[in-house]
């Protein structure tokens, strides 16, 4: 009987033993865990369509990837088929790889490779892109690579007048026409509705031919 009560006791302390052993392994792993990081509260929506209104009519749509919350600023990620609206007709597509919406003006920053369309005689290619929504203009802070009209330009900035139809370049404009004549200007105005060139400042001009005479205006 005795032998019984023994072999009792120690297999009680063994099992105490065992239990000790496993919390502490286990509040040891615990300690070394690397801290939880907080997530982030603020919405975010993945693979969604954007609609921008101005007084109730639509003046951009496009896909994204990502849209977070940002204060008065929606974040955008991944923007494809992008639309910009006039009169209630597509005159402008786009794409980029993200940008901002500012919601109670609904102006839009497009950023990173930005393509866009202009009524399918402007084709331009910049790193930032900016609607702005009261004036309804277009703005590139630069540099710019376009083609207007048969035209490749390249450009320091850019600033498009949606009403007007009217493209104004500047900072160390060059283009390079159809016909392979060259035009260097500091500033150049397209009017599209007349199909019209201008050019500011002092600047050079080489014809197809090879001559090379310079102009100032």
């Amino acid at each position: 009987m005795r032998r019984w009560v023994w072999f009792a006791a120690l297999l009680t302390v063994a099992a105490l033993a065992v239990v000790v052993g496993w919390r502490g392994w286990v509040g040891g792993d615990e300690a070394t865990a690397p801290p939880e990081t907080e997530p982030d509260p603020r919405p975010r929506l993945t693979a969604t369509r954007v609609v921008g209104r101005k007084q109730g009519q639509r003046q951009f749509e496009l896909d994204a990837g990502v849209i977070a919350d940002d204060d008065d600023w929606v974040r955008i990620e991944a923007i494809e088929n992008g639309l910009l609206y006039r009169d209630g007709r597509v005159f402008v597509t786009f794409d980029a790889d993200g940008g901002r919406w500012h919601r109670a003006t609904n102006n839009l920053i497009l950023l990173g490779s930005v393509a866009l369309v202009y009524d399918q005689r402007v084709h331009m290619r910049t790193d930032r892109l900016e609607w702005l929504a009261d004036e309804e203009l277009v703005v590139s802070p630069g540099p710019v690579r376009m083609l207007i009209d048969g035209d490749t330009v390249e450009a320091g900035g850019m600033e498009a007048d949606v009403g007007e139809e009217r493209v104004s370049l500047s900072g160390g404009v060059r283009i390079v026409r159809p016909g392979g004549g060259t035009v260097e200007m500091e500033e150049v105005v397209y009017w599209l509705a007349e199909e019209r060139l201008e050019g500011y400042g002092r600047g050079r001009l080489v014809f197809g031919d090879g001559s090379d005479p310079s102009s100032e205006r």
